[in-house]
C-alpha cells in the first residue's frame, strides 16, 4: 500500500488561485472512512474521506472531519454521473484500487473510470471541500 493517496481534481473553468488542475494528497493512516453519496441514476455525487485525527481534536480548517469530493463527467464541474441500483459503485471502487495498489510505494492514484449511462461518460473529481 503506497504512503498516500492522489486524488487529481479537474475543473477547467475554475477561477484562480487554484488554477484548472491540482492534486490532493491524503496520508493512508488518516484515512477512516470511505463512503460515496448521490441517489441511483444522474444525480450529483460526492465521495467523503473521514478522517482519523479528527476524533481527537475540534474539527476546524486546520483539522478537518472529512474531505467531500465532487464527482462530474464534464471536465468543467458539470454534469452528473449515472450510477445504477445493484451495480458496483465505481467511485469508491476506484478509491479500494489506489488503497490497495502500489505496495511499498509512495503516492497511489485515484483513476475514476465511466459511469454507467447507457452511453459511458468518464468521470473526473471536479472540487473538493474540508468541514
Amino acid at each position: 500500500m503506497a504512503k498516500f493517496i492522489k486524488f487529481p481534481i479537474l475543473k477547467s473553468n475554475a477561477a484562480q488561485p487554484l488554477g484548472p488542475s491540482f492534486d490532493v494528497l491524503i496520508n493512508v493512516e488518516d484515512i477512516a472512512t470511505i463512503a460515496c453519496t448521490g441517489a441511483s441514476g444522474a444525480n450529483a455525487k460526492t465521495l467523503v474521506i473521514g478522517f482519523k485525527e479528527s476524533a481527537i481534536a475540534t474539527p476546524d480548517a486546520t483539522n478537518p472531519e472529512k474531505a467531500t469530493f465532487t464527482v462530474h463527467t464534464g471536465t468543467n464541474g458539470t454534469g452528473n454521473p449515472t450510477l445504477t441500483t445493484g451495480k458496483p459503485n465505481v467511485i469508491y471502487d476506484a478509491v479500494v484500487r489506489a488503497l490497495t495498489a502500489n505496495p511499498g510505494g509512495v503516492v497511489s492514484t485515484v483513476s475514476l473510470g465511466k459511469d454507467q449511462a447507457a452511453t459511458p461518460a468518464q468521470l473526473y473529481f471536479s472540487t473538493v471541500t474540508y468541514s
